[in-house]
């Protein structure tokens, strides 16, 4: 992980802005803590996630939105979610360039309180993953 949000209270937000992160093997954001956490103008390239609400920390549903943002080839999802713990993303202007011929842009998971969290699902599905078509632009000059 190349940042860690931990602590905070159901109100804290944190902020990333205008930044970037390449040749991760896995998450760039992990999001351990509470609250919501603010991805605006974001680059990545050669990403497994760009960020990844804590799937074994417990019911603490958490909030993500990421705007503006530009990736390159990731290799599994931009987000990752939990469904059981009431988690929400939000996406919106974000632009993906990738080889492969499909991508998952938010995906979701069964948190557990133990061990890797089995995933269940991608695509959009409110309240959990909310954006729709014109919000993300896939192999789009």
């Amino acid at each position: 992980d190349a940042l860690s949000i931990k602590g905070g209270t159901a109100s804290s937000v944190s902020t990333v802005t205008n930044c970037g992160a390449r040749y991760a093997d896995d998450k760039v954001i992990q999001h351990n803590g509470y609250g919501t956490v603010k991805i605006d103008g974001f680059y990545g390239e050669d990403i497994s996630k760009l960020y990844r609400s804590c799937g074994t920390c417990g019911d603490r549903p958490k909030k993500v939105s990421v705007t503006n943002s530009y990736i390159v080839n990731p290799t599994n999802s931009i987000v990752t979610v939990n469904k059981n713990w009431g988690d929400q993303a939000t996406l919106k202007n974000i632009w993906i360039k990738s080889s492969k011929a499909s991508v998952k842009v938010c995906q979701w998971s069964q948190g557990n309180a133990n061990g890797e969290p089995k995933m269940l699902g991608n695509g959009p599905s409110p309240p959990l993953c909310q954006y729709s078509e014109s919000d993300v632009h896939i192999n789009e000059k």
